[in-house]
């Protein structure tokens, strides 16, 4: 199951707090309408005030992360990392589970 680092749990806390307000809101991550260019689904994540109802739910502190079901498959062995650069923009990298 997908995994987050500190940093982005901070971040994806004061993402969807600075969006929403609504209890139980979260960040979405779910697989784009067109794939990459390698074929690959590619992800796309958006601040809602609810998960869908096939969605799982990873019930983390401060707000949840809810994963479509494709995107949870693409993401089982992965650890999901943020960043913010200098302007201000947030950057999210997938890496390796550690074995």
């Amino acid at each position: 199951m997908l995994t987050l680092t500190d940093n982005a749990t901070a971040l994806v806390t004061t993402l969807v707090r600075r969006r929403t307000d609504t209890e139980g809101a979260g960040l979405r991550i779910h697989t784009a309408d067109a794939p990459a260019a390698t074929g690959e689904p590619r992800l796309a994540a958006d601040v809602v005030v609810a998960p869908e109802p096939d969605d799982q739910i990873l019930d983390l502190p401060g707000a949840p992360v809810f994963l479509e079901g494709e995107a949870a498959i693409v993401l089982d062995d992965k650890v999901l990392d943020a960043n913010v650069n200098e302007e201000g923009a947030v950057s999210f990298s997938l890496l390796p589970q550690a074995v």
